[in-house]
């Protein structure tokens, strides 16, 4: 009886031990098996994510077309903001004499060397103050040319020592006064200075003028320096 009972206990043991033997390997089985199937996950993922990167390469393909049709409807106002920009703000430089003043913003100019009929221009102080500017006296100027049929605004203004401008020579009045013509504008100019070199010169003879304003007296004919005949 002994002998059967230690016979059974053997038994049991060894069957325990195949259990555990047997959970064991299951055990491992099944390790292996989720490790095996996790990278797989993975790389599905990743084949997953593939066509939407190419969807996404495509897509960005054919959106550089679509940024330069953007970018082509987008410039246009600008370049007509820019053209507006323009037509506002067309700035002209030329030489006048100084006629007085108006009111505290607006002066009166008579254009020298421009075919533009401009009397009256806007202006401020800021730009006139400190120029103590006398009636007949040279200036040059930069204008703002009116769009609205107004007067021209003065950008800049300043009382230059001397002008030299091209023109053509019409004629003498007589041994102190001569006639030129400057941009079709015609101005006397007194030339008792360079008389030697004016009186043997021929009607419509292009020549280079340099004068200023009269020192004696501003509201006399500005005064020729010199004058140089042009081949």
């Amino acid at each position: 009886m002994k002998r059967e009972k230690a016979n059974t206990k053997r038994v049991w043991v060894v069957v325990l031990i195949v259990a555990v033997c047997a959970l064991g390997i299951l055990a491992g089985y099944y390790m292996t098996g989720y490790l095996a199937k996790k990278p797989a996950a993975v790389d599905q993922t990743l084949q997953t994510d593939q066509p939407s990167q190419q969807l996404q390469e495509e897509t960005g393909q054919t959106n550089p077309n679509q940024t330069q049709q953007g970018q082509s409807v987008s410039s246009q106002p600008s370049s007509q903001n820019q053209q507006n920009t323009t037509t506002l703000s067309d700035v002209y430089k030329a030489f006048a004499r100084f006629d007085g003043g108006v009111d505290a913003h607006t002066i009166q100019l008579s254009l020298i060397n421009t075919n533009f009929d401009y009397k009256e221009f806007e202006t401020n102080e800021n730009l006139t103050q400190g120029l103590n500017l006398s009636e007949g006296e040279i200036v040059e100027v930069e204008f703002e040319k009116p769009q609205d049929g107004g007067s021209p605004r003065i950008v800049s203004i300043e009382k230059p020592d001397k002008v030299t401008l091209k023109g053509k020579f019409v004629g003498l009045a007589d041994n102190n006064f001569a006639e030129f013509v400057f941009d079709q504008k015609h101005v006397v100019l007194q030339i008792s200075e360079v008389l030697d070199k004016v009186s043997y010169l021929d009607e419509n003879t292009d020549v280079e003028v340099t004068f200023k304003t009269n020192p004696q007296s501003p509201q006399s004919n500005p005064v020729v320096e010199d004058i140089k005949v042009l081949k």
